[in-house]
């Protein structure tokens, strides 16, 4: 704890066992129904955080571990982010995103590319990656919309139309070439205030809007 001490350290659950439980169960729930808004109770979210949405910090305080490593983006590795997480969950912080079981990342234009993330095996599909990506929201849009991202797949009846803040075109060319070499992939979090939305590995990801959105780096 070098830059941030102990007096400047954010809290993080009140009752640890109850708290992380409800947030996965509410990040399970994402995943199993893609493109919906699940949001965290006051209850269950940690009251404040150094950096970032309520969120995508409860979410991480609730699945990180010691056995866990954990890479930020550039504006979240500037900040107590690290810091606040080494101290309540005991987590590895790494440099090399290709290493990290859980990228944190500040926006998708600071979210390295989809492939250079680790992936998983097809005997193995639960060791890969699982990214969150803080946004400044989402809403549900008509299919025509530019900027309108069509979602297909499991937990999903017919299709679900969405435009999120920040993603553009080029995060669903990679998704989309992700899924070229299913079971393997990673999973994605969407994370705004109290809010998750997940695009899982197992979504079908279609565009519509200008091919100079919003990109990936």
């Amino acid at each position: 704890m070098t830059a941030f001490g102990l007096q400047d350290m954010a809290p993080g659950f009140a009752d640890i066992t109850a708290q992380s439980q409800a947030v996965f169960r509410c990040a399970l729930d994402a995943i199993a129904r893609p493109g919906t808004t699940m949001r965290l109770s006051a209850a269950h979210a940690v009251p404040s955080q150094p950096v970032g949405s309520r969120a995508a910090a409860s979410f991480l305080l609730a699945v990180l571990d010691q056995d866990c490593t954990l890479w930020l983006s550039p504006t979240l590795q500037a900040g107590p982010a690290a810091a606040w997480l080494r101290f309540h969950t005991g987590c590895r912080i790494t440099a090399d995103c290709a290493a990290a079981d859980f990228v944190w990342a500040a926006s998708f234009a600071e979210l390295p590319a989809l492939a250079g993330f680790k992936q998983g095996s097809a005997e193995y599909p639960d060791q890969s990656a699982t990214c969150v990506i803080e946004v400044a929201g989402w809403d549900r849009v008509a299919a025509q919309h530019a900027g309108a991202l069509h979602l297909r797949g499991p937990g999903i009846r017919d299709a679900a139309t969405l435009r999120v803040d920040g993603l553009g075109a080029d995060f669903v060319q990679q998704h989309q070439a992700m899924q070229l070499h299913a079971p393997c992939g990673v999973d994605v979090y969407c994370c705004a205030d109290d809010a998750l939305l997940a695009l899982p590995r197992s979504v079908h990801i279609s565009w519509t809007g200008d091919a100079k959105g919003a990109a990936c780096t």
